[in-house]
């Protein structure tokens, strides 16, 4: 009867035999069996789709005309889902525009009933090597990719882990800790991705923001040691290191180091164009600059200097906001208050000192934004 369907064992080399005519299906049946293949059977369309959905199945030999659903729209249907699942038509004689049609839409080969038992066994095995070849081609190409993806990561890690270490030296001259190189990079990429950015670039722009004040290592100890407020003078040798950390990463070829030189050379310009080293203004400061000038600051204020001790987190916040379109992006500023609960959790994962140690604090002081 159309409709019955009968399951062999859900085992590899299954075929699925799609006919209305019950005798069609026997003797095709039959053939299957006795070459060694298991053999399900569907009267129409339906129940061959249930069939298909169950799994198992290896390939498909279905009849071109049946009542209700054609072969030809099962076919399209089992190929976006099955892409890997040949699928051979059976056409009665004179049938060739049917049959070409079946093979634009996707089939692997097809028969003219009254089909001869050689050549339906020919095309199945046919059929069944080209999804053996499909499945081998897939399983290589994902090999492939995650073996790219395996050594992606590794040299990704490994470039960040080399930039820390070069950090180290600038650490080792001022008062920043490795917790604070480590926190600014994650700050800065969770504000890029609620900014907008793709995930990509927001994960460049975490190992590129560590590195905005690497040239300080080209400031002299007694300005930057300094432990009491700086003299004018002092200070405007203190501003070099803009200039410095910009000319030290450069003109290279990494997209990392040279999101990074923009970093360096711009993270202390102001929204409102009262910044420096070069007093640029608005959007004409590169974003990632200007994303970097905001966690800076909401870390800087958040922990303990040796010139003050960390604000408390509310106090800090509304520090930033009196910021708001003159030293920061107010766009910028207006996501970053959204992420502030990721922050303070990062922060707690990555502290200054280890649980258990006094913090170095100095004297209470006035913050500088």
């Amino acid at each position: 009867m159309p409709g019955d369907l009968i399951e062999a064992s859900a085992e590899p080399s299954t075929i699925l035999v799609v006919d209305d005519e019950p005798v069609v299906r026997g003797l095709l049946g039959r053939w299957i069996v006795g070459a060694g293949y298991h053999c399900a059977q569907a009267g129409d369309a339906r129940a061959a789709w249930d069939c298909l959905q169950s799994g198992g199945v290896d390939l498909v030999m279905s009849d071109i005309n049946m009542p209700g659903e054609s072969g030809v729209e099962l076919l399209v249907r089992t190929k976006q889902a099955f892409p890997d699942t040949p699928i051979l038509m059976l056409t009665a004689l004179g049938s060739a525009r049917a049959a070409i049609d079946a093979l634009t839409a996707g089939a692997c080969g097809y028969l003219i009933k009254p089909v001869e038992r050689e050549e339906l066994l020919f095309q199945v095995r046919q059929g069944l090597e080209r999804r053996q070849l499909l499945l081998d081609r897939r399983r290589y190409v994902e090999s492939l990719q995650r073996r790219v993806q395996e050594q992606t990561l590794a040299v990704r890690q490994a470039h960040e882990e080399t930039i820390h270490r070069l950090l180290t030296a600038t650490m080792y001259r001022d008062e920043e800790t490795g917790a604070h190189i480590r926190r600014t990079g994650l700050f800065s990429e969770v504000l890029a991705l609620a900014a907008g950015w793709a995930r990509g670039e927001a994960e460049r722009l975490r190992m590129a923001a560590p590195m905005h004040d690497v040239g300080k290592i080209g400031i002299p100890d007694n300005v930057l040691l300094k432990p009491g407020k700086l003299t004018l003078d002092e200070y405007e040798v203190m501003k070099r290191h803009t200039l410095i950390g910009g000319r030290l990463l450069a003109g290279s070829s990494s997209s990392v180091l040279q999101m990074a030189q923009q970093i360096a050379l711009n993270h202390h310009e102001r929204w409102d164009g009262t910044g420096y080293p070069c007093g640029v203004k608005g959007i004409a400061i590169p974003e990632c600059a200007r994303i970097v000038s905001v966690v800076d600051v909401y870390d800087a204020l958040t922990h303990d200097r040796v010139y003050r001790p960390a604000f408390p987190q509310e106090q800090a916040l509304e520090l930033i906001h009196q910021g708001m379109g003159t030293q920061f992006d107010p766009v910028l500023l207006a996501s970053f208050f959204t992420v502030i609960d990721e922050l303070e959790r990062i922060g707690q994962l990555h502290p200054d000192h280890p649980p258990g140690e006094a913090a170095l604090a100095g004297a209470a002081g006035t913050a500088v934004i």
